[in-house]
């Protein structure tokens, strides 16, 4: 890295909890950036210290303010408990990272996530895309939908609990049944009005992944934008420049120049 950029460490409070954040800025604190960037990590252990994340926090804050942080029972963040199943979505974390950006940079946030990280940015763009804090949503090996049979997400949730440090307070089956009948990532893109991107790799080894996301991606109404990298796997290792530059091409195309001047 170039070493234009610096951070800091924050706390991100989300309803009961208090989540390790950073902000990256670059030089001069982005004042020519017309947008804010939110990370939102996978379903890894090291969260937003997942070296995909790392990558992307650095090599865009050369550019943009970002903000990255950890999801309740990931990273560094206290135990996720869930009682409900907003719980186990996340969503509303992200529009607390999302308002928590524009509070410290007075720009609209553009969420970026990874893996569950963009299921979760899809869910909260639809949310909170008509309250001036979500300007845009892409996801990275993200565009994915739940499965709809009980029994199947069942096998998820515990497969969830196998390694994420979380207590249930509701049974998983009735958890598994009220996901799957509430299909959230298709609801959350049919309701999608903000730009977005979905990059995916051309090496995904997630069957379901490969089996959802260009069904989701045509439900979408939204402005949309899907790019191929034929060669990345689903953590797009050896791929992390080529991402980069994918999205910086896209983030300079939506926001900034000629369109900048449109969304003023």
């Amino acid at each position: 890295m170039s070493g234009d950029w610096r951070w800091r460490p924050l706390e991100l409070v989300s309803g009961p909890y208090r989540l390790p954040c950073e902000l990256w800025e670059p030089e001069g604190a982005g004042r020519e950036a017309s947008v804010s960037l939110v990370l939102c990590h996978g379903s890894t252990l090291k969260g937003m210290r997942h070296e995909l994340i790392r990558h992307l926090a650095q090599a865009l804050s050369a550019r943009w303010p970002v903000l990255a942080f950890d999801l309740p029972g990931f990273g560094r963040a206290p135990r996720l408990v869930i009682e409900r199943v907003d719980d186990y979505l996340f969503a509303r974390h992200v529009l607390a990272a999302a308002e928590l950006a524009v509070e410290l940079t007075r720009k609209p946030a553009v969420l970026v996530g990874h893996s569950m990280g963009g299921r979760v940015s899809l869910q909260a763009a639809a949310e909170g895309q008509h309250t001036g804090l979500v300007a845009g949503v892409i996801t990275l090996a993200g565009l994915y939908e739940l499965p709809a049979d009980p029994g199947e997400m069942l096998e998820l949730v515990m497969d969830f609990a196998s390694f994420v440090r979380v207590s249930f307070r509701m049974p998983m089956e009735r958890l598994a049944e009220e996901v799957a009948r509430l299909n959230p990532t298709r609801r959350a893109v049919e309701a999608l009005e903000v730009p977005l991107l979905a990059v995916e790799g051309g090496r995904e080894r997630y069957e379901f992944i490969r089996r959802s996301r260009y069904e989701l991606f045509r439900a979408a109404r939204c402005p949309k934008t899907l790019v191929l990298l034929g060669h990345a796997d689903h953590k797009f290792k050896g791929c992390y420049d080529e991402l980069t530059s994918t999205l910086t091409g896209w983030l300079i195309g939506e926001f900034e120049g000629e369109k900048e001047g449109k969304r003023s």
